[in-house]
């Protein structure tokens, strides 16, 4: 039986496959409309911007920034019950993408919105790798960007 006790992303989840099966790889991916080009996330087979159909999946650059952040005091879920209290950050991604996740490497009294940083990728089962976030100390001058607004 496996011991990780947390939400894990659904097997049957296929819609979002490749961003999971990235992750394995160690790549951030996200769908991307063929016509509006702008990144997507979770995966939706109508682009929320131009009503477009069409999409593929691109890698796009693990660096972001912390637009909000919550300290939960009450476990939601029994698998966070020895983690109290802990951390969600909302990310800000080069390429547009908001996403939710935890941030590693970092201890709760330094984090800040603003602050930048980047993927990392936790096997947490032989099966699923989640996505996490470590503090990225980059200038903003020097951040790659993911060319979300090309066209």
């Amino acid at each position: 039986m496996n011991s990780y006790t947390k939400p894990l992303p659904r097997p049957d989840d296929t819609a979002n496959a490749p961003h999971w099966n990235g992750a394995v790889s160690g790549e951030l991916k996200f769908q991307r409309c063929t016509k509006c080009h702008r990144f997507r996330f979770p995966a939706a087979p109508i682009c929320p911007h131009c009503r477009s159909r069409g999409s593929q999946w691109e890698a796009v650059s693990r660096l972001g920034i912390v637009e909000s952040f919550c300290r939960f005091h009450k476990a939601y879920w029994p698998g966070f019950a020895d983690e109290l209290p802990y951390l969600v950050i909302q990310v800000l991604l080069d390429c547009g993408v908001r996403m939710y996740s935890n941030l590693v490497e970092v201890s709760d009294k330094e984090v800040r919105i603003g602050m930048f940083v980047e993927a990392v990728f936790i096997a947490v089962t032989p099966e699923v790798t989640l996505v996490k976030f470590q503090p990225a100390d980059l200038p903003a001058s020097d951040r790659a960007r993911c060319n979300a607004d090309e066209g």
